[in-house]
C-alpha cells in the first residue's frame, strides 16, 4: 500500500543528500540576512531573556561561557599560543613565492582597510579568505584574489567553510 508520508520522507532525504552544498549556501545566506536585521536580533534577545527568567538563569550565568574561555586562555597560555602560531604558520605556508611586491602591498592594504573600518564603525572588521587556508576539504592560498573584507560576526558565521 502507498504511504504518502513515508514517500515524502524518502524523497526529502534523497533531495537533501543530492543538494547538500546548495542548501548549505542557502542556509548561510539566510542566516546572514537574519543577523543583519536589527528587529530580528532585538526579538531574539527578548526571547532569550524570557527563557532565562523561565528557567531561572541569571544573565551573569549566560556570560559564563565567555568568562570560561578567557580563563582557559589565561590558564593554558602555551596551548592558546600554539593555536595562534598554527594559524600564522598556515598563512606563511600558504603565501606563494611568486607573489610580487605589488601583491604584498595589496594584501597589506586589505588589513589596513579592515583596521580603519573597525576604528571608524566601532565594529570589528576582518580580512577573510574566500577559500579557507585550513579548510576541511579545500585549502586556499594567501593571495589578493582570495581575500575579502567582512564584519567579524559574519566571518564567525562563515567559519572555515568554502562558499560556492
Amino acid at each position: 500500500m502507498f504511504d504518502k508520508k513515508t514517500y515524502m520522507q524518502q524523497y526529502l532525504k534523497k533531495y537533501i543528500q543530492k543538494n547538500k552544498e546548495k542548501l548549505n549556501v542557502y542556509k548561510l545566506a539566510w542566516k546572514k540576512e537574519k543577523l543583519k536585521n536589527p528587529e530580528y536580533r532585538k526579538r531574539q534577545n527578548e526571547l532569550q531573556k524570557i527563557r532565562r527568567e523561565k528557567n531561572g538563569i541569571d544573565i551573569d550565568q549566560a556570560n559564563k561561557a565567555n568568562i570560561r574561555a578567557k580563563q582557559w586562555q589565561q590558564n593554558n597560555k602555551t596551548r592558546s599560543l600554539i593555536n595562534v602560531k598554527r594559524s600564522k604558520l598556515a598563512k606563511i605556508n600558504r603565501t606563494p613565492k611568486w607573489l610580487t611586491d605589488r601583491d604584498h602591498k595589496v594584501i597589506w592594504g586589505f588589513y589596513k582597510i579592515a583596521a580603519m573600518l573597525t576604528k571608524h564603525n566601532g565594529k570589528p572588521w576582518e580580512v577573510d579568505h574566500i577559500i579557507p587556508l585550513q579548510g576541511k576539504f579545500v585549502s586556499g592560498l594567501h593571495v589578493p584574489s582570495n581575500l575579502q573584507l567582512m564584519q567579524g560576526s559574519d566571518n564567525r558565521i562563515k567559519s572555515n567553510k568554502f562558499e560556492v
